[in-house]
């Protein structure tokens, strides 16, 4: 049997086929190590009289069909293969001379799996800001591929340059032909979930001419948010994963302007005026904004199902409290007047915002069920005893739940971690007051053992600290409480995961921003509230879920 099947389906581009197939006559794999499977999708005259005359020392197999396009093409292929692997490059992919040895190689120490290989873009015509950026985002993606600072996964498997058993291809019935777009990307998924893995190819590199100007490079924007809905539909775990998932990207002021140029229907035509002068100084986060704004634009209408959209682009926000002023007590950053409080629950109220108690969002998102539109979540951390006075009365009559982080280590005495500012020494619920908050409806969650950064422990004393504070609550308050609130906000990969494998289903931290299904359930993004704002800036906080603006700096950091 030919080790490798080389699969590449053309229309109607004679000559650069012909580059393609000559780029595969210089490969340092022997000639009788592959072949390749051209598959003509319905092309002229001139791709079939360039076929029969080329010479090669490979073996060349020449299937044709009418034109029913790159995915049936590719399928074609795969059949009318005879090697162990397939190897898929498309009629414009020059490839470097160790492209098939390198994913032949790749292929057998692994026994199989998704293999990518890279791509180089050499971008041919007169060159804008957007094809500029465009190519430059391309090389930095397969630099961080190459050198191992970024893990290769199915959103990368690009039919480009991509290789996969053959025996698997079947199986699995090859590439989605319904699909327009990203039917690729929805076969390295599926690839993936039949427990192959996806690795980068070192060494399998290519070479393609992008000669797309900007009202093209637009549309593949646009096609990628349609293609996005048919994904969804097929495959509702994508939900997922960026950007699909994460409808708030880009900060404040960023995500402002998507509402509103979303809401207005604003067009793209206006930068692609100024869009030649920016070719020597591309503008990344200009672009990067017009990339999404593409994408939710044409997401919308492919969607066609308003509560869905508001559901998707609208994820809740969850509100970061921490004390309720005495009577007398100025407002700072970390402690929010009674009054002002009471305001912010009928402003929601109004609104007719849904308020979800944090457990009960979790459970939605492990069950894969986008939450209601405009959500929100009120948390408390520390767990300090003005809360049980002030607070609990307002959010009982407003019919609102509400969580409670608690120090466990701490509970009954005050807070000993902040040396200054006005939640220093401040007081908190002991065990008895714990359990009568839980009494009048509140969840209770791990704020740890000891209020300190568990990111500075090693991960031994970072697991103590989480366990130890799941055991006491499980004990003095109620068994099964498994939320986190890490200390200072702060945590890392390996404390994400310890909070994991000690069955907590999800954690918070101190990102601001929506959640949408794509943030991880170990990295929840909590907005907090300042006690200086005034109703307006709240409103407009909550709006946005980011905060608009800078905190009044009264108070020590963290907590």
């Amino acid at each position: 049997m030919t080790a490798a099947s080389v699969v590449i389906p053309t229309y109607e581009r004679a000559d650069g086929l012909r580059s393609v197939l000559l780029a595969l006559a210089r490969q340092t794999a022997p000639a009788d190590r592959f072949e390749v499977v051209v598959v003509d999708d319905g092309s002229g005259h001139a791709t079939a009289s360039m076929l029969a005359a080329i010479d090669v020392p490979y073996r060349l197999v020449v299937e044709r069909q009418e034109n029913a396009g790159p995915a049936a093409a590719r399928n074609r292929g795969i059949a009318a293969a005879s090697g162990r692997w397939c190897i898929f490059i498309d009629d414009d992919i020059l490839a470097d001379p160790g492209l098939v040895a390198g994913h032949i190689e790749a292929q057998e120490q692994a026994g199989g799996m998704v293999g990518i290989g890279g791509l180089r873009l050499r971008v041919a015509g007169r060159r804008g800001g957007l094809a500029a950026y465009f190519a430059d985002w391309w090389a930095e993606h397969y630099r961080r591929l190459e050198e191992g600072e970024q893990e290769p996964d199915f959103w990368g498997g690009f039919s480009g340059n991509l290789s996969a058993p053959r025996e698997t291809l079947l199986a699995v019935g090859g590439f989605d032909e319904e699909l327009d777009r990203s039917e690729d990307v929805e076969l390295a998924y599926r690839l993936e979930e039949t427990g192959l893995e996806i690795g980068f190819v070192h060494g399998a590199g290519g070479e393609q001419v992008h000669a797309k100007g900007f009202r093209e490079i637009v549309r593949d924007f646009d096609r990628a948010g349609a293609a996005a809905v048919a994904l969804w539909r097929k495959h509702p775990a994508m939900v997922d994963h960026a950007p699909l998932g994460d409808f708030s990207q880009g900060g404040a002021r960023a995500i402002l302007a998507r509402r509103l140029l979303l809401a207005l229907r604003a067009p793209v035509w206006p930068l692609a005026i100024v869009d030649p002068l920016l070719a020597g100084r591309p503008s990344p986060r200009l672009y990067q904004f017009l990339q999404l704004h593409c994408f939710w634009r044409s997401l919308r209408p492919a969607l066609g199902d308003r509560e869905t959209w508001a559901r998707l682009t609208r994820g809740p926000v969850i509100l970061r409290y921490r004390a309720l002023a005495a009577a007398g007590e100025p407002p700072s950053r970390y402690v929010i007047p009674e009054g002002r409080f009471r305001r912010q629950l009928a402003w929601m109220r109004l609104r007719q915002r849904p308020i979800l108690s944090l457990d009960e969002y979790v459970d939605l998102r492990m069950q894969r069920r986008l939450p209601p539109a405009r959500a929100v979540i009120v948390t408390f951390d520390d767990g300090y005893a003005d809360v049980a006075r002030a607070a609990a009365p307002s959010l009982r009559r407003a019919g609102a739940p509400a969580t409670m982080f608690v120090v466990t280590g701490s509970a009954g005495g005050s807070n000993d971690w902040a040396h200054s500012g006005p939640v220093s020494g401040r007081e908190l619920l002991s065990w008895d007051g714990i359990r009568r908050l839980v009494k009048a409806g509140f969840t209770v969650g791990s704020h740890a053992i000891e209020h300190i950064d568990l990111t500075a422990l090693d991960i031994t004393s970072a697991r103590r600290q989480i366990s130890g504070a799941a055991e006491e609550l499980d004990r003095r308050v109620h068994p099964g409480m498994r939320i986190l609130s890490y200390p200072y906000g702060r945590s890392n990969e390996s404390v994400r995961q310890a909070a994991a494998d000690l069955g907590f289903a999800g954690a918070v931290g101190m990102t601001p921003g929506p959640n949408g299904p794509a943030v991880p359930l170990h990295d929840l993004r909590r907005m907090e509230v300042w006690g200086t704002r005034p109703l307006h800036r709240f409103i407009l906080d909550l709006w946005l879920g980011v905060h608009f603006g800078s905190p009044d700096r009264t108070g020590q950091p963290g907590g």
